[in-house]
């Protein structure tokens, strides 16, 4: 998407959301390379390692490997993150990719994120449809999901994934901090948000806010700023 509003600065949203609190960044690797020393020993850090296309692409519905587990490892990585959308076209050949990651991650003993949803948008929240997206990421060896919260049934497909399940934020919401606390107390391990985050008027109470929410498994009621 290029340096969409509240990412034109990369730097400036790394500092704002680590000295919120943010227990971890995803990032792509470039990212990684020329920020470290905003996050290096503050934050964990989680490097994507597939890439769709740009937004002058129709296709936007695959993802290939743009960076490798060996460069993960080198750049500091605590875990990588890899994206398969499910019901693309190309949907074999990102499970392909999501395996060869494992099996390479696997040997560093580094963790890895599997990003799996819709790649038809209108089933983003359909529980039948995020069920089936948590559960390969489970069958095929991921560490822990990255995936939308359905709201009603989420407490199901939670108890049929048998590993940890962290909500994407998906396209901006008025109530990030309602979302993120239905989703923990409906079995979410944790959040991942992007724009909920960087395209807040405050992104580092935002960020500050959601860590609280997490860490207090979504019990307390929290205020939106």
């Amino acid at each position: 998407m290029g340096p969409a509003p509240g990412i034109e600065d990369p730097g400036a949203i790394v500092r704002q959301v680590v000295d919120g609190g943010a227990d971890a960044i995803l990032v792509n690797p470039g990212v990684a390379r020329s920020e470290w020393a905003t996050y290096a020993g503050r934050c964990g850090l989680i490097i994507r390692l597939t890439g769709g296309a740009t937004r002058y692409n129709p296709n936007m519905s695959y993802h290939a490997l743009v960076c490798g587990v060996e460069e993960a490892v080198s750049l500091g990585a605590d875990a990588v993150c890899i994206m398969v959308l499910v019901g693309a076209p190309e949907e074999q050949r990102m499970f392909e990719t999501m395996a060869e990651v494992i099996s390479q991650a696997t040997r560093y003993g580094l963790p890895v994120l599997a990003e799996i949803i819709p790649a038809d948008m209108n089933m983003s929240h359909d529980p039948e449809c995020i069920a089936v997206c948590a559960r390969v990421g489970y069958e095929l060896g991921a560490d822990f999901v990255k995936t939308y919260f359905t709201g009603q049934g989420f407490d199901r497909i939670v108890r049929a994934c048998k590993i940890p399940i962290v909500i994407a934020g998906g396209p901006r919401t008025s109530d990030p901090i309602c979302m993120a606390r239905e989703a923990l107390n409906a079995g979410a391990a944790g959040i991942a948000f992007g724009r909920n985050v960087f395209e807040a008027a405050d992104p580092e109470a935002m960020a500050r806010e959601l860590a609280r929410v997490v860490h207090e498994g979504g019990r307390e009621e929290v205020a939106v700023r």
